[in-house]
């Protein structure tokens, strides 16, 4: 991450969606070049709570160059997100970015990629799908396919992609595989042995752990996106410092959050 790029601005709100229930899209305009954005880094937001200091980070989840527009994904969890939610079309939200290392994969070498989001973990990935789409004339004959579980279909998020296979994963059966979304990418990698496949992957800590353990026993090259708790965002303040099998401390919110998952250690992550 290069500090000297990143931008602060009141970035006004240019659309409210409703995706799924208690989850939003929002569309912020940016007061510099979006394309400046790479897949896996996100935003800091300030505090919109009176008890909280902290701000909080969110993944990019689209840009529009057309607009000069970056999008956010998030679901109301807590107080800074239900205030969040409560916002409005023009007002304008104090924001910071871009945050995080670049982190653009090469699909050279691979058959296919595959792209595994279990809840929120949709966000940065539907970004990597739409940076795939627009590199596509240099991997002609690639593949994607994504991997989406959640549930319940209603608290997920209707997916619009560019390209690939989409396979959904509803805990309760409610649409496509009735399992987890694991499973259901288990089931296609028995189907799919023959193929060189990279693997990104974001959700929940025991869906990503288990991906990246699936991946290490089949040597297929996994990829993480780590979501933590973070103040700053750019390395100051050290908070979202975690070991990693090198031994190293890195910071996710400079370092990261993309990490190959060979380095994590999955009990020191908060």
């Amino acid at each position: 991450m290069d500090e000297k790029k990143i931008h602060i601005w009141p970035a006004k709100i240019l659309r409210k969606i409703k995706r799924a229930k208690n989850i939003f899209e929002f569309v912020f305009e940016c007061d510099f070049p979006v394309t400046e954005f790479s897949p896996g880094q996100f935003i800091n937001i300030a505090p919109l709570s009176k008890n909280s200091a902290m701000p909080r980070p969110f993944s990019i989840y689209k840009i529009n160059s057309h607009e000069n527009s970056v999008s956010i994904l998030f679901k109301v969890v807590g107080e800074n997100t239900e205030l969040l939610s409560q916002k409005r079309r023009r007002d304008k939200i104090k924001v910071w970015g871009p945050l995080g290392a670049k982190s653009d994969f090469d699909l050279i070498g691979y058959d296919e990629c595959w792209l595994i989001g279990g809840g929120m973990g949709l966000g940065p990935l539907a970004f990597f799908e739409a940076n795939f789409w627009q590199q596509r004339k240099l991997w002609e004959g690639k593949k994607i396919r994504f991997f989406y579980g959640g549930k319940i279909i209603k608290e997920m998020v209707k997916l619009e992609l560019h390209q690939g296979t989409v396979r959904i994963a509803t805990e309760d059966g409610s649409d496509s595989y009735h399992g987890l979304v694991t499973d259901c990418f288990l089931q296609d990698l028995a189907e799919h042995s023959d193929k060189d496949i990279l693997v990104i992957t974001c959700g929940p800590k025991p869906m990503m752990k288990q991906v990246a353990e699936i991946c290490a026993e089949r040597k297929i090259d996994c990829h993480v996106i780590l979501e933590t708790i973070m103040a700053c965002g750019i390395g100051v303040c050290l908070g979202c410092s975690v070991k990693m099998n090198s031994g190293e401390m890195e910071c996710i919110c400079c370092k990261g959050p993309v990490f190959p998952a060979k380095e994590v250690i999955w009990d020191a992550l908060k």
